[in-house]
């Protein structure tokens, strides 16, 4: 694992969380959609195959925080200075943007104000995208303790065995209501208690010793994408039988399910296995291209952050668009926020470079 394969995935996964957003209102099963035109089809492929992403997004996070300290020693103090003040401030913005427009809020009192802005900030449900923030707060307070945790293939599969069976007793109690006092124990999908594992094995990527590129060297490229399809297919069978004996898209909860585990894990190696073959056997031409993009794709990687942050507020300026259905809307989405946030990461990094 690599800067330049990092930038590339985190660009990748946030074009597909704009997709995700954008093809809300085609999916299978939302407003009680039970048909399969290629326009539903296309909406849920990206909307369920693509929730590999946000766990994409919490590894890139322990990745990046393990890796930086290469460049410079871990200390505690400037590592919560730099990194809650990176997320905490625009976390709070966005919440209160959202928060201060709705009409509850407008009609209550000061103290119902009040406490309307502190429910929304605890629980992360200013905005349908902030919970994300949430979890990553969470496990940026841990990380001075899962730092601590030396990589070896042994706890990497305990862990592994671990998180698969605490995804699965959820699903399965979930699904066919077995164990019904284990479903009520276990919190819903937004709490850190998922995503740690996705968080760990970030920061062991940063830390271990080149072990994971010669496992995914022992398989030619093409075999963990068959890997990747393969639980692309089972993620979203899955998807559609509970959708439909459910009668709800959503029954389940998206990222609480083993299949997504498998699907964004095996993405990753996927991934992995392309930057080692390409090393080896790209033609000089494409490892030329390959380069001549890289600053590109570091830009993208860059302003996914902003991206991710006002992305929801351009799908509701351009929300009268959906006229013309779900795959031009969500490619106008796609392209729009990225214009937009590029742009704005730009002018808002000209201003710091200025003032320093």
């Amino acid at each position: 694992m690599t800067w330049e394969l990092s930038d590339l995935l985190r660009a990748i996964a946030t074009t597909i969380v704009i997709g995700i957003h954008a093809s809300h209102h085609w999916w299978f099963g939302v407003n009680d959609t039970t048909s399969i035109n290629p326009e539903i089809l296309i909406s849920t492929l990206i909307n369920q195959v693509g929730r590999w992403t946000v766990p994409m997004f919490v590894l890139l996070s322990g990745f990046a925080l393990a890796k930086s300290e290469e460049k410079r020693p871990f200390n505690l103090k400037i590592f919560f200075q730099r990194r809650l003040w990176r997320i905490v401030p625009p976390y709070i913005l966005f919440t209160m943007l959202n928060v201060v427009g709705r009409s509850q809020f407008l009609a209550a009192d000061w103290s119902g104000q009040v406490t309307q802005i502190w429910q929304a900030i605890a629980t992360g449900m200013g905005d349908y995208h902030l919970y994300f923030l949430g979890i990553i707060m969470q496990c940026y307070l841990i990380y001075p303790l899962l730092r601590r945790i030396n990589f070896t293939a042994k706890r990497l599969s305990i862990l592994l065995i671990l998180t698969f069976a605490l995804f699965s007793l959820h699903w399965i109690s979930a699904t066919f209501g077995y164990l019904p006092n284990i479903i009520n124990f276990l919190p819903d999908g937004n709490h850190v208690i998922y995503w740690l594992s996705y968080f760990q094995i970030g920061i062991w990527l940063a830390t271990d010793d080149n072990w994971t590129n010669q496992f995914v060297s022992k398989w030619r490229s093409r075999s963990w994408g068959y890997i990747f399809a393969i639980a692309a297919i089972i993620e979203l069978s899955e998807f559609y039988w509970l959708a439909i004996s459910k009668n709800s898209a959503e029954a389940i909860g998206h990222y609480t399910r083993p299949s997504v585990i498998l699907m964004s894990l095996s993405f990753l190696l996927w991934a992995i296995s392309w930057q080692s073959w390409q090393i080896k056997s790209f033609p000089i031409s494409i490892q030329k291209l390959v380069q001549l993009v890289q600053p590109q794709i570091k830009i993208f990687s860059n302003a996914s952050f902003i991206t991710y942050l006002i992305h929801v507020w351009i799908l509701r300026a351009i929300a009268p668009l959906e006229i013309f259905g779900g795959v031009l809307f969500m490619s106008l989405a796609i392209t729009l926020s990225w214009l937009i946030s590029i742009n704005l990461w730009r002018f808002l990094n000209h201003k710091v470079t200025s003032i320093v």
